[in-house]
């Protein structure tokens, strides 16, 4: 399973109230955030279209889904 999302949306996601409560490493959000971006300028994070050729796989785009519909998605894609 893979998740994307642009860069802008994961780095005000990375600032919620969710991550900030249940990951240390995220704590410190200037820190976090620029990580972040150097992560994306130093390396490819998201696979190229049609590149993972395996059966089990999926790619989503969760840009503007709910944590909810993803994981509905992922359940009913490997029938979990």
């Amino acid at each position: 399973m893979e998740l994307v999302s642009p860069q802008s949306i994961r780095l005000q996601r990375n600032t919620s109230e969710n991550r900030l409560k249940y990951k240390a490493s995220k704590q410190d959000i200037e820190t976090s955030n620029q990580r972040l971006i150097n992560d994306d300028k130093k390396y490819r994070c998201v696979s190229n279209q049609d590149e993972i050729q395996f059966d089990n796989y999926i790619k989503i785009d969760n840009s503007n889904l709910s944590a909810e519909l993803v994981a509905k998605m992922i359940k009913e894609h490997f029938a979990l």
